[in-house]
C-alpha cells in the first residue's frame, strides 16, 4: 500500500501532464507580462480575458442596455463560454485556467513539503455549510454594485486583478490586501479555501451545474415581466443566489452534465489515493460503479491520475478503459476559450445605447410623440480615440444632447466609434462633427527665443483625425523625424485644418507631409523598454500655398496650457489693499500632472484667509510658474506651510469634506513679489 501511494504521488503530475501543462503556462504567462520580461498590451488589462468580468459585463447590459469600464464583446464571450463549459461539462475554467486556482494547488504542495497538516473541513459538515454561503454573499454585493454604477466592482477586491496590475489596477488597497492574504493564509490551512468559500466566479458555476432549476427561475421571472409584474432585477440576483446556494448544500450531487468522472468498482483495490488527491476531499472511494457527482468538481483529473488501477476515468456514464478521455476536458477548455476569443472578434456590443427627446411620458402614462422616429437618420464617426470606457462615453453623450437635432447614440469603444441618431431637418453631419470636435494643440519641442526670434507658419489639411489623440499622434511622429517643427494646432473644418509652427529655415515639401500624415503606424517607445504600436490611418488632403509667421514668444504662450482660479468674493474684499504674488517657477510646470492637480491644489488654499486666486501660467521671463496671490492676514511662511503639507484638505461638498494625501510636491520655497 505504501508503495502504491509512493507511485501515484510520483506519477500524478506526469500522468496528469495536460492540467499542469495549462495551468503553469497561464501563470507563466502572467508573470512574464507583468515583470515586463514579455511586453504587452494587455498585460495591464487583466480582465481582458476573465470570465467573471464578462459576467459582469452582460449581466449589467442585460439590465440597463450598457457595457461597465472597458468591457467589450471579449469578455462577455469569456462568461458565455464559462457557462457553456459548466452547464455541459463542469467548472473546466477553475481547474485549467485560473491562477489562484493554481496558486492554491502550489500552496498545498508547499504546506506538505513542510510536513505541515491542514485543517479538514468535511463536506457537507456543518462549517462547510456556514462558509458556503460566504460566496453567495459575495456574488450579490459584487453583481448588485457593478450593475448600479456600471463599473467592475469586483476589482476593488480581487486579489488576481490586485496582482496582475502591480496594485496599480482600480483597486481599493485595503481591500486587495485582505483578499490576498485571505488566499495565501486561507489556502494554508484549508485545501482550496479561496475556491471552495469565497470565489464569487466559483459560486456563479456551482449554481449553473443545477441550470434546470436555474433555468427554471429565469422562466418564472420572465413570465411575470410579460404579465406586467415590476420586479426588480435585484430580486432575481437574490433568488439566483439563495437557489445557488440551496441546491449546494442540500443537494449537492447536480447529475445534468455530459462529462464526469467514472468509476469501475471491479477494478477498484480501495486503496483511497482517489479521495486523498482531490484537492476538494470528495469522497471519490465511497462511490459505487458509474458517475462520481458532486458540485465541487472540476474535472481536474487528480484522481484519475492518482488512480494505479485503471479504476477512474473522465466518461459520459460508464467507465472507459481508452487514457484518450482522460485528456478531454483540457481539449475541452482550450476550444471554448478560443471559441470565446473568436467570437468575441466578430462582433461588438455597444457601451452605452441611449435615446432622447423623441417621445415625452406624462405622469398619467400618456405617451407624446415629439418627432417621428421613422425620420431619424444614424451616422457612424470613428476614430474617436478618447471614447475608450463607460465613463468617457457617457461624458460623449452628454455632449451630444447639447446639439440640437441629435436623438440618441450607440457607442463601441473597442472601434472607437459612435453610431449617432440624429434629425436631418434640424442638423447636419457637418455640424455634429463640429460640436463633438475639441481643438488641439500639441507641443513638438520648445523654441528658444533668443535662438530664433519668429517662427513659420505652414497649414496643412487632412481627414480621418477626429480626436485630440489623433494630433498628438501626428505630433509624436514628427518629434521621431527631428526636423525643427515646435508645435501643431488644429481648428474644425472639412478637411480638418492643422498648422505646423517650424523654424523660418526649414523648407519641407508637400510630398514630405504626405509621407508623415499617412503613416500607418506609430511606434511608440514605452517606458521600461519595449514599442507600442498605434494604428493611425489618417489621409493627407494638401497643403495650403499661403505661409505665415508668428513670434516665438507668442508661440510659446500659445502652446502653454494655462490654469486660473480667482475667488470672487476675496477680489472685492481685498481690492485697494496691498496683495502679494508667491511664485514657484520650474520648466518640470509644464508636465500635464501640473494642470491635472491645480484644482486640488486651488481647493486645499481656498478654505485659508487671505488666498485671492491661484494661477499655472508662464511669467515674464516665459518659465511655467504657478503663482498663489494673497494678502494679509496670509504671508509667505503660512503659504509655504500650506503647500508642503503632507495631507490636504479637499472639499467635494458641503457634506463631503475629505483629508487626502498631498498631490503635488515642493521641495525649495517660493519668490515674493508685491502685485
Amino acid at each position: 500500500m505504501h508503495y502504491l501511494k509512493l507511485m501515484a504521488k510520483r506519477s500524478t503530475i506526469i500522468r496528469n501532464w495536460p492540467k499542469y501543462l495549462l495551468q503553469w503556462g497561464v501563470l507563466a504567462a502572467l508573470i512574464l507580462f507583468i515583470t515586463g520580461v514579455v511586453p504587452s498590451e494587455t498585460a495591464v488589462d487583466p480582465e481582458a480575458y476573465c470570465p467573471m468580468g464578462g459576467l459582469q459585463a452582460l449581466a449589467t447590459y442585460l439590465a440597463n442596455n450598457s457595457l461597465p469600464c472597458s468591457m467589450s464583446s471579449l469578455q462577455v464571450m469569456m462568461g458565455i463560454a464559462l457557462v457553456a463549459a459548466v452547464v455541459l461539462f463542469s467548472k473546466l475554467f477553475c481547474a485549467y485556467i485560473c491562477p489562484l486556482g493554481t496558486v492554491q494547488d502550489l500552496i498545498a504542495k508547499a504546506r506538505n513539503a513542510m510536513h505541515i497538516k491542514s485543517i479538514k473541513v468535511r463536506n457537507g459538515s456543518a462549517i462547510d455549510k456556514i462558509l458556503r454561503i460566504v460566496k453567495y454573499a459575495l456574488v450579490f454585493w459584487i453583481f448588485y454594485m457593478t450593475v448600479n454604477a456600471s463599473e467592475l466592482f469586483c476589482k476593488n477586491l480581487d486579489p488576481y486583478y490586485a496582482v496582475a496590475t502591480g496594485f496599480k489596477g482600480e483597486i481599493t488597497l485595503w481591500m486587495s490586501i485582505v483578499s490576498i492574504s485571505v488566499v495565501v493564509l486561507g489556502s494554508f490551512i484549508i485545501d482550496m479555501f479561496w475556491c471552495r468559500y469565497l470565489c464569487p466566479l466559483g459560486a456563479i458555476s456551482n449554481t449553473l451545474k443545477f441550470w434546470i432549476w436555474i433555468g427554471v427561475l429565469f422562466g418564472v421571472y420572465y413570465v411575470a415581466d410579460v404579465l406586467g409584474a415590476d420586479i426588480p432585477w435585484a430580486v432575481l440576483l437574490g433568488g439566483f443566489c439563495l437557489a445557488g446556494y440551496l441546491l449546494e448544500v442540500l443537494h449537492s450531487k447536480p447529475k445534468f452534465q455530459i462529462l464526469h468522472v467514472t468509476k469501475d468498482d471491479n477494478a477498484c483495490n480501495n486503496c483511497g489515493l482517489c479521495t486523498k488527491k482531490c484537492p476538494y476531499h470528495i469522497d471519490v472511494k465511497s462511490v459505487h460503479s458509474g458517475k462520481v457527482c458532486h458540485v465541487d468538481c472540476t474535472l481536474c483529473g487528480e484522481c484519475v491520475a492518482a488512480c494505479s488501477t485503471g479504476a477512474l476515468n473522465i466518461g459520459i456514464s460508464k467507465p472507459r478503459k481508452s487514457k484518450l478521455w482522460r485528456i478531454l476536458p483540457p481539449v475541452l477548455t482550450v476550444a471554448l476559450i478560443a471559441f470565446g476569443m473568436w467570437a468575441g472578434g466578430k462582433f461588438e456590443l455597444p457601451t452605452i445605447d441611449m435615446k432622447w427627446g423623441i417621445e415625452k411620458v406624462a405622469e398619467d402614462g400618456k405617451v407624446t410623440q415629439l418627432v417621428n422616429p421613422d425620420a431619424l437618420q444614424t451616422v457612424r464617426i470613428d476614430g474617436l480615440r478618447s471614447v475608450k470606457c463607460y465613463g468617457s462615453s457617457m461624458s460623449f453623450k452628454a455632449t451630444l444632447e447639447k446639439i440640437q437635432g441629435v436623438h440618441g447614440v450607440r457607442v463601441f469603444v473597442k472601434r472607437h466609434s459612435a453610431d449617432i441618431l440624429y434629425d436631418p431637418t434640424k442638423t447636419t453631419v457637418e455640424k455634429i462633427q463640429e460640436a463633438i470636435y475639441k481643438p488641439s494643440k500639441f507641443r513638438v519641442k520648445t523654441p528658444d527665443p533668443a535662438a530664433v526670434s519668429q517662427l513659420k507658419v505652414v497649414t496643412i489639411r487632412t481627414e480621418g483625425m477626429y480626436d485630440k489623440m489623433d494630433l498628438n499622434y501626428l505630433g509624436m511622429k514628427l518629434r521621431q523625424t527631428e526636423k525643427a517643427i515646435y508645435g501643431l494646432e488644429s481648428e474644425f473644418a472639412c478637411p480638418l485644418i492643422v498648422r505646423v509652427y517650424m523654424d523660418p529655415a526649414e523648407d519641407l515639401s508637400e510630398d514630405w507631409f504626405e509621407e508623415i500624415v499617412e503613416m500607418e503606424v506609430l511606434q511608440m517607445p514605452q517606458h521600461g523598454g519595449g514599442v507600442k504600436e498605434i494604428a493611425c490611418g489618417y489621409d493627407f488632403v494638401e497643403m495650403e500655398d499661403e505661409v505665415t509667421y508668428i513670434s516665438t514668444e507668442e508661440h510659446i504662450r500659445n502652446m502653454f496650457s494655462p490654469f486660473k482660479a480667482e475667488f470672487k468674493s476675496r477680489v472685492e474684499e481685498f481690492e485697494g489693499k496691498p496683495q502679494y504674488i508667491y511664485e514657484f517657477a520650474h520648466s518640470n510646470f509644464e508636465k500635464p500632472i501640473y494642470l491635472r492637480y491645480m484644482p486640488y491644489l486651488s481647493n486645499h488654499l481656498s478654505s485659508h484667509e487671505g488666498i485671492i486666486g491661484i494661477y499655472l501660467q508662464l511669467n515674464k521671463d516665459l518659465v511655467p510658474a504657478i503663482q498663489i496671490r494673497y494678502a494679509a492676514p496670509m504671508d509667505q511662511d503660512k503659504l509655504w506651510e500650506l503647500i508642503t503639507m503632507d495631507t490636504w484638505t479637499i472639499t467635494y461638498s458641503k457634506d463631503d469634506v475629505r483629508q487626502e494625501a498631498a498631490k503635488l510636491t515642493f521641495k525649495n520655497p517660493g519668490t515674493v513679489y508685491p502685485l
